[in-house]
């Protein structure tokens, strides 16, 4: 049987080699313009093949397929295509499988038909990638892309980089889908552990307040019955009763509280002490988180766009913002008739919440809002306060939410992040201008 392989072994290998010896006979024939031996010489290497050895029919077949396509037979060409593919398949190895598809994406996309030629190549990838993680996925691009460029294939490297920025976009895509995912859920998760600490606190205060009219019932009807000596002493020792119960509610009430986020903590210890200021505090930070939620989870749906005059429209900011800030603070509008496409509606509520949030500080001596057309396609809304200067720990995370445990009563922080995400589906960005040194100044750049 060892004997037998080894024959049979190099019967294949010498075929093999008549196979390749023969295909560069039919190209050395085909450069002397002899086309009709070249063909002759397949046929014979064919009938030498004879039956199986789909692999080595397979280098026939593309030597006919070369043949046809420099003497300009497209029919003829596509029919050793199909026969190439055939054979490839039937080889079941990864080599000539690959080998024909990159060919047969070639031979597609100097047709014209450019979705098949990608398909071809995406086949050619999930073979090689097929089973590997994400780091060999894009090793194994990028090196596809290195080989398609080394055989000055331009089409096919051009393929391969739109699907690697399609893969990495998707990549992408879903890591952001799961951190979302993950926010929601820690959010969903603390909204609930709220409502069951505010549900448990207010069952304690109810208890503690029918603990206190049971103990001023039961004073009352031991002072009836007793002397007036120990009727004090009996009432005394109720209410230090009472007092302990409180105290030791008010700790189990505090170990609560103590497990909410430090973000809501102090509002929540405020509403406890009675302090009904801080409920419409943590009503306005829970819409206002919501408004934050609902931008972010449409942030790549960017607003509709239509022209709007910046001269009027700043007006309609200014005039709208009067409104709401001190009227000795002085504000300035400069902007020139110029048409600019954005979203009006959005576009307003960003640049009124900019001033209004540089209005709040007492040391604003006035504000300016400017718009600037920088070239046809990008235009700059400048809002400057000054006066006011920004600390310097705040300016690095001014447009982050939740990057700090602040005073909710004062502000809650989520104005500035919320304007980073409108400014971002107006499709532009806001940001601080670091070289501006009079006070504040906001920069909302703007493309169309």
């Amino acid at each position: 049987m060892l004997s037998c392989g080894a024959i049979s072994m190099q019967a294949q290998s010498s075929l093999k080699k008549q196979v390749e010896e023969g295909i560069e006979e039919s190209i050395r024939l085909t450069q002397e313009r002899e086309w009709r031996e070249a063909f002759a010489t397949c046929r014979a290497l064919d009938s030498a093949i004879g039956k199986g050895n789909p692999d080595l029919h397979y280098l026939v077949a593309k030597e006919r397929f070369r043949m046809y396509s420099r003497i300009n037979k497209p029919n003829d060409a596509r029919s050793q295509m199909e026969k190439m593919e055939d054979y490839a398949r039937q080889s079941g190895k990864s080599d000539v499988i690959e080998d024909m598809l990159i060919a047969k994406g070639s031979y597609c996309a100097k047709t014209g038909n450019t979705s098949l030629a990608q398909k071809c190549y995406r086949e050619v990838f999930n073979r090689r990638a097929k089973g590997k993680d994400d780091a060999s996925i894009d090793k194994c691009f990028q090196s596809m892309v290195a080989e398609a460029k080394g055989k000055e294939n331009a089409l096919m490297a051009s393929m391969l980089e739109k699907m690697y920025t399609q893969w990495k976009d998707s990549i992408a895509n879903d890591r952001a889908a799961a951190e979302l995912k993950a926010v929601k859920a820690q959010y969903a998760e603390a909204q609930e552990d709220i409502d069951s600490k505010a549900t448990k606190i207010a069952v304690q205060w109810g208890f503690i307040i029918v603990l206190i009219i049971i103990a001023v019932a039961l004073a009352l009807a031991l002072a009836f019955f007793v002397l007036l000596k120990f009727k004090n002493m009996l009432k005394i020792k109720k209410l230090n009763d009472s007092l302990e119960i409180a105290n030791n509610n008010n700790e189990r009430k505090s170990l609560f509280i103590n497990n909410i986020s430090e973000q809501i903590n102090p509002s929540l210890d405020a509403i406890a002490r009675g302090d009904s200021k801080q409920v419409t505090a943590l009503q306005n930070f829970m819409q206002h988180i919501k408004e934050y939620m609902v931008l972010e989870n449409s942030r790549e749906e960017l607003y509709e766009q239509d022209d709007l005059n910046m001269e009027r429209l700043c007006m309609d900011v200014v005039n709208e913002v009067r409104q709401s800030v001190s009227a000795d603070l002085p504000i300035k509008m400069d902007a020139h008739g110029i048409t600019f496409p954005s979203n009006e509606e959005a576009l307003k509520q960003l640049l009124v919440a900019l001033i209004a949030e540089l209005a709040k500080s007492s040391e604003t001596e006035r504000v300016s809002l400017e718009f600037k057309k920088r070239n046809p396609h990008t235009g700059n809304f400048i809002v400057s306060g000054i006066g006011y200067s920004m600390p310097e720990e705040r300016r690095d995370i001014a447009f982050q939410a939740f990057a700090e445990v602040r005073d909710l009563a004062e502000d809650d922080g989520m104005q500035l992040p919320t304007c980073a995400l409108i400014a971002y589906k107006l499709n532009g960005n806001l940001r601080l201008d670091d070289e501006f040194s009079q006070g504040t100044r906001f920069v909302v750049e703007l493309h169309c």
